[in-house]
């Protein structure tokens, strides 16, 4: 009888195990946010959700896919969780947002300090050609003003440094990129004192969100993310976690 209850115990301890896990989406290259050091899996956010899901006792399983898809993949409840997303009215129908979110992210405007160009509004991109990352947005605004615009794609942030650095032939005048995420790349691979930010064209909360087709429990997961961030932020160790990437 013990050795049945003893099998029974380990069996349901291995189901609650496996219940305990929350597997979260992401693009694996969005520096600092989350990126791929070799094998190993890095950044801001991968830290804070690490901890976040250490003090509330479940397992974190990151699933990296290109964005598109990681996307589709929290859509249809097929992963617990989607970050960073900023938050729009049709992701709301779609995915439980945390009242609180990770971090702001200011997308930018950069340029070589050598060119000294002045830009004031969205209308002084008109005359350049503009380097975006196809794969993100930048905002509401941006993302239907860019219709106007000469664009250069690029599918990676690298791309985008290196077609701004590029000295043999003019690629772009101005790239759009995340303003950490960028400074942060510019610093790795190497250039310095070479770019400058020359506009701010968005500022948003960027968010760890739950899947709605997951199940009605994954709202009362992003509700307990919510207060077990807030209580991180309130000891500061969001911003260490922050510091120790961008300083």
């Amino acid at each position: 009888m013990f050795r049945v209850l003893l099998l029974l115990g380990v069996c349901l301890g291995t189901v609650s195990a496996q219940a305990e896990k929350i597997v979260f989406a992401s693009n694996d290259d969005i520096p600092p946010k989350i990126y791929l050091e070799g094998s190993e899996l890095k950044g801001t956010y991968v830290e804070i959700i690490r901890e976040a899901c250490k003090r509330m006792g479940v397992e974190p399983v990151f699933e990296t896919y290109p964005w598109p898809r990681a996307v589709v993949m929290a859509e249809t409840g097929k992963v617990d969780a989607l970050f960073p997303p900023f938050l729009t009215e049709e992701r709301k129908k779609i995915f439980y947002f945390p009242r609180e979110p990770v971090s702001k992210t200011r997308n930018m405007a950069f340029a070589l300090k050598k060119r000294n160009l002045k830009i004031q509004s969205f209308d002084d991109f008109k005359n350049l050609t503009v380097g975006v990352n196809d794969r993100y947005s930048y905002g509401a605004d941006f993302d239907e003003f860019k219709k106007k615009l000469r664009l250069d794609h690029s599918t990676t942030q690298e791309m985008l440094v290196k077609k701004l650095s590029a000295n043999d032939i003019k690629r772009v005048d101005v790239v759009i990129a995340s303003e950490e995420a960028f400074w942060f790349l510019v610093k790795r691979m190497g250039y310095k004192d070479v770019f400058e930010q020359v506009f701010v064209v968005s500022e948003n909360p960027s968010y760890v969100v739950f899947s709605k087709a997951a199940g009605k429990n994954h709202q009362q997961l992003a509700e307990r993310f919510n207060k077990t961030l807030l209580q991180l932020k309130k000891e500061g160790v969001t911003k260490k976690i922050f510091d120790k990437y961008m300083k």
